[in-house]
């Protein structure tokens, strides 16, 4: 991959602008009745008015020509008009003055000469800004198109000071890439800018459709302006070997769809005043991102504090950059600096996992002085060096509990789920405040949490689950942990670092739900269908082959079958445990809009329950179990006793309600219909629940692998 200097295509704008007179005018600029000779197109402005007529549609191109119109509010010798003289060359120039002499027109026409990248500027030197700026593509005919800037695009020196300092050296904005760069010229630097600076990046991946240098006094602005030209991994270089030791590297990456986003260091540490402020305002004076730990420190300019490192174990973790992100500042008409603030971002990378101290201390001016402030302290790296956890952080992992692997959330999408924790007792009477004390939510935008989590662990009584309703989609899990215990065995487990650094693990499944046959249940018939269809002894696929993906890779496999079978074999033994038969007597009938009588009837259904089963409930009054339908359940088992079996059922208001029932005795109006309707059938329901006699009934006691 070829590298390309960005100076080359505009040596003369550069000079221009740098104080060196290396650009020649386009021509001499004149009145109207002095103008130059030549022969001009019918389009191009011959006199005040039809300048006038494209003050704001200034730039005429046609086939090799450009005509420029510019608008001039003082005398001709306070502008310069200048172009790439490599690209273009002059074919006439002319001003026109109106009769009050408050506003006078320029227009000048320049014709292509080689192809490739060009640009006009129109600069105002009383004010020492730019006025205009324009940019043009010239291609192999020499037929040019103008080249559209962005408007947030710096075109003067102080607007090139006030993009630096709010987005660094590299900013992505439209789809495009801008670029500044500052450098100090002085009398001793042994050369000028044009000779010492060097801005190179992949010409292939990368356009160049802009670079100008803005400067003022001793300082300069190099701006340059990029488009993604093909997808790959582009490279940006500045070297400047008379200001900088190290060059500046950035990196990017370019999508199929020309989208460009910056992959280096840079793209999170930042690198000026404004992305300095903002990331300590978010994360603090000590931040990380991955195997990266950056320290934002900012001191007082002539005070004499600094920042040193006071403990470290080079071991685990190493230096490995500093950015500069102190406020650039320039001083004209005699101001002279003052102490201000010193912003610097220093990184370090960890080496190796392990747990070691990195703590940088201020220290005042003296000898014997002891440190003013201190950043950093024990932390932890994990994950073969791929992070690192600060005091008082928690990283959270959900796995698969199917197939163990890490479920991935998609935090760059703005996604973020909760944790919900409590610290002591729970109490959600709102009423009592003294003791009042519920559940609280975190959100978590990555896969590191700030406070509480980390400090969770040290307090004497402590809780924490997942918000089922904030899973990642299709996931769901319900333990809680609870001082060092989990609800439901190895669910939630932490692993303490220190008293506040740890890492928890969240085991959640796949709402896969196993009815492939779609018969509204999950039973030993989906499992032989599944196996039917993986020895291709079915002729078509699954009526709801979706149902059996339980280790959600979008196909079914063996793999499916195995967790298939898993589960069946655990819920036949959670029956046999600790199961009830539900019988549910339906009672339905109604009339038509005519009065006509449309059946009266009644009937029983047999289920097989355990604690945590949901029921919902289909227009035709048919209950399924644990297959999710529209809305909410119509009645869900929350607890089976000894005697007694706690159900939640939809009250009229729409809100759950708890019920308990008795073991054995038929129930009837604690369910209401969802579905009621005044010239139809409608339902009503009676509830019994008792012990199973035989496990063997269960609906899991057969070995699917028999068929």
């Amino acid at each position: 991959m070829k590298a390309k200097k960005a100076a080359v295509f505009f040596t003369a704008a550069f000079a221009l602008l740098a104080g060196a007179p290396l650009l020649r005018p386009a021509a001499a600029v004149c009145a109207a009745d002095t103008e130059t000779q030549a022969v001009l197109p019918d389009w191009v402005p011959a006199d005040f008015e039809s300048a006038a007529a494209h003050r704001e549609q200034n730039i005429l191109i046609q086939d090799d020509l450009v005509c420029i119109v510019s608008t001039e509010y003082k005398e001709a010798d306070a502008y310069s008009f200048s172009y790439s003289e490599d690209r273009f060359e002059t074919v006439s120039s002319a001003r026109y003055e109106g009769s009050s002499n408050q506003v006078s027109f320029r227009v000048d026409v320049l014709k292509a000469a080689v192809p490739g990248i060009a640009q006009v500027l129109h600069t105002d030197l009383s004010l020492d800004q730019l006025t205009q700026m324009y940019a043009f593509s010239i291609d192999a005919e020499l037929a040019v198109s103008e080249i559209s800037l962005p408007k947030w695009f710096p075109t003067y020196f102080d607007s090139a000071l006030s993009f630096y300092n709010r987005y660094g050296k590299t900013h992505i904005r439209d789809g495009v890439l801008c670029t500044v760069f500052h450098e100090t010229v002085s009398e001793h630097s042994g050369g000028s800018p044009d000779e010492a600076d060097m801005l190179s990046y992949s010409d292939d991946l990368l356009r160049c459709l802009c670079s100008v240098r803005f400067t003022e006094g001793s300082d300069c602005l190099l701006v340059s302006l990029f488009e993604p030209a093909a997808p790959g991994a582009a490279k940006l270089t500045y070297a400047n070997p008379l200001y900088y030791e190290v060059p500046y590297e950035y990196t990017f990456a370019i999508d199929e769809k020309r989208n460009i986003k910056e992959t280096d260091m840079f793209a999170w540490l930042p690198d000026c005043v404004s992305e300095f402020r903002q990331q300590k305002e978010i994360h603090g004076a000590v931040m990380t991102h991955g195997g990266d730990i950056a320290f934002l420190l900012e001191t007082t300019g002539g005070t004499g504090y600094s920042w040193k490192e006071a403990a470290n174990e080079p071991a685990l973790a190493e230096f490995a950059a500093v950015s500069d992100c102190t406020e650039l500042k320039i001083y004209r008409d005699g101001q002279r600096p003052t102490g201000g603030s010193v912003m610097n971002a220093r990184v370090y990378r960890a080496k190796e996992d392990g747990q070691f101290t990195l703590r940088l201390d201020l220290m005042p001016p003296g000898r014997d002085a002891e440190a003013a402030d201190s950043l950093g302290g024990v932390m932890q790296i994990v994950g073969q060096a791929g992070m690192v956890l600060l005091p008082g952080e928690a990283r959270v992992t959900l796995i698969h509990a199917d197939t163990g692997r890490e479920v991935l959330y998609p935090f760059d999408h703005n996604g973020s789920f909760y944790i919900d924790y409590l610290i002591g007792e729970e109490n959600n009477d709102p009423t009592d405040p003294e003791t009042w004390n519920p559940y609280q939510f975190l959100e978590l935008k990555s896969a590191v949490s700030k406070q509480p989590l980390g400090s969770l662990f040290a307090n004497e009584k402590y809780s924490l689950r997942m918000s089922t309703a904030s899973m990642p989609q299709g996931y769901f899990g319900d333990a809680v942990y609870a001082d060092g215990v989990c609800s439901s065995g190895d669910a939630v487990t932490v692993k303490r670092y220190t008293d506040d650094i740890a890492d928890i693990t969240v085991k959640v499944q796949f709402s896969a739900e196993g009815d492939i046959n779609d018969d509204g249940a999950f039973s030993i018939a989906d499992a032989v269908v599944l196996q039917r269809w993986l020895l291709c002894t079915l002729d078509t696929a699954p009526a709801n082959w979706k149902a059996g993906d339980f280790v959600n890779d979008d196909r079914l496999d063996a793999r499916d079958l195995t967790v298939m079978k898993r589960r069946l074999l655990e819920r036949a033994a959670a029956v046999a445990e600790n199961g009830l038969l539900f019988t549910l007597h339906t009672i339905y009938g109604g009339y038509g809009v005519a009065g006509q009588d449309l059946g009266h009837g009644s009937y029983d259904t047999e289920y097989c329950v355990i604690e945590g089963d949901a029921f919902y409930e289909t227009y035709d009054g048919q209950w399924i179990q644990n297959i999710r339908w529209s809305g909410s359940p119509i009645l869900t088992v929350e607890k089976i006793g000894e005697d007694t079996v706690t159900v939640s059922v939809k009250g009229r208001d729409g809100l759950r309600q708890e019920a308990v029932l008795n073991i054995g005795e038929p129930v009837a109006g604690i369910v209401r219909s969802d579905h009621v309707v005044f010239d139809g059938i409608n339902y009503s329901y009676e509830l019994r629940f008792d012990r199973i006699p035989a496990a063997a009934d269960a609906g899991a006691g057969q070995d699917p692998a028999a068929d």
